[in-house]
């Protein structure tokens, strides 16, 4: 259910009529439905590149200016990628945010779930020295853990037995941590 207007007591749920008006009219909600129709082995590749693609989709912005167009794209640059490679398809970018004069955060999101795809939800290799050689060349990296606030190394878990007299203990070797703070030296 998207939205509902009951202009009439229903008798069910509410005990009132549901009538929410703006400027007089009723709510009018607008939404987009994406039905995709596909075998259960080929719809996660689908589902999840399409959902990327449809969330992330950029939006234009507008801008009144006094200048030409040939001016303006002379003063403003008007595109930038800190990305010098294309990312794997089923690795997304979500921070890339500058700390420091030569510190960033870049936080890297594997969106497959465990067995979901055949091929796109095994573990990927990234080369952050070849995606971000814009940047610099990296001198330091550290390993953080997911909300970025302690180096994954000096990480304590709490281990504790199950009523199965399994240990909770886990060794992830940080392949599932995607922070990361690096450290450039500027290209010359």
């Amino acid at each position: 259910m998207i939205h509902r207007r009951l202009i009439y007591y229903e008798s069910v749920s509410l005990a009132e009529s549901l009538n929410e008006t703006a400027f007089g009219k009723g709510l009018v909600v607008r939404g987009k439905h994406v039905l995709i129709i596909e075998t259960p082995n080929n719809s996660a590749i689908l589902h999840r590149i399409n959902a990327q693609q449809i969330y992330m989709q950029p939006i234009g912005t507008f801008a009144l200016t006094n200048d030409s167009y040939e001016i303006y794209s002379t003063k403003y640059r008007q595109t930038w990628s800190a990305l010098n490679d294309v990312m794997p398809i089923n690795i997304h970018l979500l921070t890339f945010d500058q700390l420091g004069p030569e510190q960033y955060l870049i936080r890297l999101e594997h969106f497959f779930e465990k067995n979901e795809d055949e091929v796109f939800s095994k573990p990927v290799q990234v080369d952050l020295q070849k995606l971000f050689y814009s940047q610099g060349q990296i001198i330091d990296l550290i390993e953080l853990t997911l909300n970025a606030n302690l180096p994954l190394n000096d990480i304590k878990r709490l281990n504790w037995t199950t009523t199965e007299n399994q240990s909770s203990h886990w060794n992830g070797n940080g392949k599932s941590c995607f922070f990361f703070v690096s450290s450039y030296s500027q290209l010359i």
